[in-house]
């Protein structure tokens, strides 16, 4: 099936997600590996309740888009600009790569890439903020390098099963993205 791209890459695209996209957002949801980095070890999602959610995205406050491997034409992950403030302009960003095998390759960074450029060149935002655990050191090193800085921690909020860890909040505002940009 033809996709809809919404932005290339070399490596992916962001795509507009279709109702068989679930299934791999579903078996991304329930790897440990991403349970613990999105602070949800633990949690299982049924299949059922992915479908829900699917069937419930308000795409005027939430912009999701699946992402594609391009080279494998794969669905790999999605990524979302959430609680979109149109008044203030600001939206919360996250990532989620489903398979562990496209992880360290270079896909999230790339996808950092185009949703900050949907989120600042397309909807004309003015900031864009995410949280990340801070045992999650890959991918620090791929907000960093996208221009996000560091704004603060919530201290021990998040129990990964064996510790409690800090949340670190992040954000890049749309003056830092043009100058980083050029």
């Amino acid at each position: 099936m033809k996709r809809i791209k919404v932005l290339e890459g070399e490596k992916v695209a962001l795509v507009v997600p279709e109702r068989e996209d679930v299934e791999v957002w579903y078996r991304g949801i329930n790897n440990l590996e991403n349970q613990i980095f999105l602070g949800q070890r633990g949690r299982i999602m049924t299949l059922e309740k992915e479908y829900e959610y699917y069937d419930k995205l308000d795409f005027e406050q939430q912009k999701t888009f699946s992402i594609m491997a391009l080279e494998e034409k794969e669905i790999i992950g999605s990524v979302s600009l959430m609680n979109i403030s149109f008044f203030d302009r600001v939206a919360f960003m996250g990532i989620m790569i489903c398979d562990n095998s496209y992880k360290n390759k270079g896909f999230g960074r790339e996808t950092v890439k185009l949703i900050l450029k949907y989120g600042f060149e397309v909807l004309g935002l003015h900031k864009i903020k995410l949280e990340y655990l801070s045992t999650n050191i890959k991918a620090k090193k791929v907000y960093e390098k996208s221009g996000f800085k560091e704004c603060g921690v919530w201290k021990e909020d998040i129990f990964d099963g064996e510790k409690y860890v800090d949340k670190v909040c992040m954000e890049i505002l749309r003056t830092d993205y043009f100058t980083e940009k050029d």
